[in-house]
């Protein structure tokens, strides 16, 4: 039951007349009601939802194919490999959700559940599995570029909310692994969870396309590009909120007709992009925005509603906490090396230096890289902190985030490198080979 929406939603639209605007064209109508949302959206979060000092729980959260070897192969290789190092098994849970009507899915997860309980007690693993569509046509219809297993992750992105009860949601692709340890301040601002966006890949074909489909979704504009950040931390009921506007603005009670009439023929759909933008809308106030522009920021604002206008605090030059995590498969520079050295960093702020680590040269600067916005287009030879001259702000940030990993191993938080090859070895008993 969506309760901070569904009343509250529910008065606002029908208040404003749902079907005057839903079947007018006028662009002003959608902007006046979305501007009005926001407020009460913004008096109703900060009060109730905003974190406690500590780390709530987190759920680690991948959609997969099982019976896909690549999908298992990342799996085990990229996201999970690297997770037994940098993410903390106190954050939370790891919820992997499979293909309900695939016997090769259910083999896998109950293989991975076993593997998980044997070697890593510590860490709590859950797999669920979802069915198909009742419409078929929704994942498989004409002109689409995807596959229908493709299509059907893009649809199970908007139901990411049903598998967990946690109340923060860290979402990965399946190609993703972590490069550096997660900490509090990679995900929190004070008492607000980060969002890192981008601009300056809005002129792409494809995040054109992104864009298009958002605004069909929302009838509200894409506020940037969000999908190349990952974890992309999230609270659990945004998910809801977001599916609940859709049906909604579609008029309809199901999903499937809702997500037909936004994804359909060439169209290509970004469900981060969906989510993130409608949270910027409805929901600002419970994130903290950090966007790169690189367009002359009035100009850009001018695609935004009123009281909606990316304001100069909601932008960022120049990260303030290292990337953790990139899309392995399309970094154009190799990334994987910053594991070990951030696997060597750490121990060394614990005042624990590794024998492995001793041999290599190991420092502060050769994480610089993380300090891209988008880890998936480096400039070979280049770092935003010498680029841009802020080489002392990078050092002192990474000083900050590696002390505070230092104390926490102190303190019985485990980076292990033995469970990284213990990782490998489980892969190797279904098949996969791992790469470095």
């Amino acid at each position: 039951m969506l309760w901070g929406f569904g009343f509250l939603g529910a008065f606002i639209w029908f208040s404003f007349s749902i079907k005057l605007l839903y079947k007018m064209h006028n662009n002003d109508l959608h902007l006046d009601i979305a501007a009005k949302e926001s407020r009460n959206y913004k008096g109703a979060y900060v009060e109730n939802f905003c974190p406690t000092p500590g780390i709530p729980s987190i759920t680690l959260f991948v959609r997969m194919a099982g019976k896909l070897k690549q999908h298992r192969t990342r799996f085990h290789c990229d996201l999970f490999r690297t997770a037994v190092l940098f993410w903390p098994a106190s954050f939370g849970k790891t919820v992997v959700v499979l293909d309900e009507e695939s016997v090769e899915d259910h083999a896998y997860g109950n293989n991975l559940t076993s593997q998980i309980k044997q070697h890593f007690p510590d860490r709590k693993l859950e797999v669920a599995f979802e069915s198909l569509p009742k419409d078929a046509s929704v994942l498989n219809f004409k002109g689409t570029r995807k596959s229908p297993g493709y299509n059907r992750q893009l649809w199970s992105s908007f139901f990411i909310d049903l598998y967990t009860d946690n109340h923060i949601i860290a979402w990965m692709d399946n190609d993703v692994a972590f490069v550096a340890p997660v900490t509090k301040a990679t995900i929190f601002q004070g008492s607000r969870i980060r969002i890192l966006g981008s601009e300056c890949t809005m002129n792409i074909s494809w995040v054109r396309k992104w864009a298009r489909v958002t605004e069909i979704a929302l009838g509200l504009p894409m506020v940037a590009d969000f999908m190349t950040y990952f974890p992309v931390y999230l609270y659990r009921d945004t998910f809801t909120h977001c599916r609940e506007y859709i049906l909604m603005r579609f008029n309809t009670s199901n999903f499937e007709e809702a997500f037909g009439k936004i994804y359909y023929g060439d169209n290509n759909i970004s469900p981060v992009s969906v989510v993130i933008s409608y949270a910027w809308f409805f929901e600002k106030d419970r994130y903290d925005w950090n966007l790169k522009i690189c367009s002359e920021l009035k100009s850009y604002n001018r695609r935004l509603p009123e009281g909606h206008k990316i304001a100069p605090q909601d932008t960022e030059d120049i990260l303030s906490q290292p990337q953790t995590a990139f899309h392995v498969r399309y970094a154009k520079e190799p990334l994987s090396p910053n594991i070990f050295i951030s696997y060597c960093l750490s121990h060394e702020a614990a005042g624990n230096p590794q024998a492995m680590c001793s041999n290599h040269s190991v420092s502060l600067a050769k994480n610089f890289v993380l300090f891209y916005h988008d880890l998936q287009r480096i400039t070979p030879g280049e770092t935003p902190c010498t680029a841009n001259k802020k080489t002392e702000h990078c050092l002192n940030v990474l000083d900050c985030h590696y002390k505070q990993v230092g104390l926490e191993i102190t303190k019985g938080r485990k980076i292990k490198w033995k469970d990284f090859e213990t990782v490998e070895t489980l892969a190797k008993e279904v098949d996969i080979i791992c790469k470095m």
